[in-house]
């Protein structure tokens, strides 16, 4: 009887240390007085149940490791106010190196000291080696306990903060290790492999490393998964802030008869490095701009933003377009030290002559639709890019447009958008879609384009931002 309760408190203290690891780890809901209450009862039952299962089978692990670490698992939940996710993950850490602990320094230390001081001479069971094993444990405890709250516990800190608190995709990993050991134990005494055995100091310190190692893996697959999160977030953030800088509320100018707009932007990663902008230059001339930003991702989005910013804060009444981007092309290329450039097009439509101003730095050629008629490509010389060299001369073209015309830009990820079979959209496919839906509104006319593409492309994936925007001139201005 003796035996049976020196081994079932050598068996628990395991589940002590673990719970204990536990406790200093999470945060607490209740005071200590309730949460020592409730570790003291849970010790106690566990107590009971290693005690009562080793009366049964001296041999029989299955209470005294996994019965044990279930108890250890379970009473956090009711005592600390983290996520239950959180909660499991760092009870069963608290397990595997509770385990880990009491294998790789408790069993091996008992194995050769033990040996050494002539403990271990018959049976690991007898009643000296059990004091000697229960002295060895506290004071492995006591020194990992230290080290652990001084070292660990705030990489483990870091660890769950940085995920959120979400550890679901983390507890297959911890609960294998733990049920692992336990196999690991019963085969060991079922093939007779205890203290005494000189296989047991080869087995155990092999099996401790490679669980060190997993244990290791398993923080480091936690923090990658944290960057990957955080990584992501901030996509998602940089995606928001360059949707709210696009206008993206339809329609657009409610209030205004004489046109009509409509625009879209579908990124080929998280943040594009297209953009496209509409304004009110004043009561009378509506500004449109299309443009293309060299590159993807973060930089491409933020040069995206410098760029239009520039080009609206530059484009003044009366200004010619050509010197708006003369001064726009000087700004970017002081700031631009990534070698980046943009493609773009402004015009600027004046709602009472029907007169059409644009400036086109590199970019592609639009297409016009005359009333009731179908869309061509208006062929334009277009000039350098922008942030391509500094000191570039741009030039103002016009044409004219008459009420019901349309006008169609776009960027290059619309021609450029390709098939599984490496095919491209292309000019013709373009043109023919636009004729096929000339008749619709601006609102309908892009989507009907857009889905033209996507059935050409299928499957296939986008590797460029498809931007495109669409305008028609209604009615004529009446100045008062």
């Amino acid at each position: 009887m003796v035996t049976i309760a020196l081994w079932s408190f050598a068996v628990f203290m395991a589940s002590v240390f673990a719970g204990l690891l536990t406790g200093i780890t999470l945060t607490p809901k209740y005071n200590g007085i309730i949460r020592t209450a409730f570790w003291t009862l849970g010790a106690i039952v566990g107590y009971i149940m290693a005690f009562v299962s080793y009366s049964i089978n001296l041999y029989n692990d299955l209470v005294g490791i996994l019965g044990l670490s279930a108890l250890v698992c379970i009473v956090p939940q009711f005592l600390y106010k983290d996520s239950w996710s959180t909660k499991l993950s760092i009870s069963l850490m608290g397990c595997l190196i509770a385990n880990v602990s009491t294998f790789m320094f408790c069993g091996t230390t008992d194995t050769l000291l033990g040996t050494a001081l002539g403990f271990i001479q018959e049976s690991p069971y007898d009643i000296p080696n059990l004091i000697f094993f229960i002295l060895i444990k506290i004071f492995v405890y006591i020194v990992l306990s230290i080290l652990y709250a001084l070292f660990l516990k705030k990489t483990i800190h870091r660890t769950v903060e940085a995920v959120g608190g979400k550890m679901t995709v983390f507890l297959p990993a911890l609960f294998i290790s733990v049920v692992g050991f336990y196999y690991i134990n019963v085969v060991s005494n079922r093939v007779g492999i205890y203290p005494d055995n000189p296989w047991f100091f080869l087995l155990y310190i092999t099996i401790c490393l490679i669980f060190v190692v997993e244990f290791w893996m398993i923080f480091y697959s936690i923090n990658q998964s944290a960057k990957t999160m955080k990584t992501t977030a901030e996509l998602n953030v940089a995606t928001n802030i360059q949707k709210s800088m696009l206008p993206c509320i339809f329609p657009a100018f409610p209030d205004r008869e004489e046109f009509d707009v409509y625009a879209a932007m579908e990124p080929a990663r998280e943040v594009g490095g297209d953009f496209y902008d509409f304004f009110m230059v004043d009561e009378r001339h509506l500004a449109i701009v299309v443009a293309d930003v060299s590159g993807k991702g973060v930089p491409a989005a933020l040069f995206m933003v410098i760029g239009k910013t520039l080009i609206k804060d530059h484009t003044q009444p009366g200004r010619d377009l050509g010197e708006v981007f003369t001064r726009v092309n000087d700004l970017l290329c002081e700031s631009n030290s990534e070698g980046m450039f943009i493609t773009a097009f402004e015009g600027v439509l004046d709602l009472v002559t029907g007169e059409f101003w644009f400036v086109n730095a590199g970019h592609e050629i639009p297409f016009i639709c005359k009333k009731n008629g179908t869309f061509e490509p208006y062929k334009i010389r277009a000039g350098f890019v922008l942030a391509g060299m500094e000191g570039i001369q741009y030039r103002c073209g016009s044409m004219q447009l008459e009420v019901g015309d349309k006008f169609f830009q776009y960027t290059d990820g619309v021609t450029e958008a390709t098939n599984k079979d490496n095919e491209l959209y292309g000019m013709e496919r373009l043109e023919k879609a636009l004729c096929t839906n000339a008749l619709l509104p601006p609102a309908e006319l892009l989507p009907a384009v857009k889905a033209d593409i996507d059935a050409f492309v299928g499957g296939a994936e986008q590797f460029d931002d498809i931007t495109m925007l669409c305008f028609e001139y209604r009615k004529q201005m009446k100045l008062i």
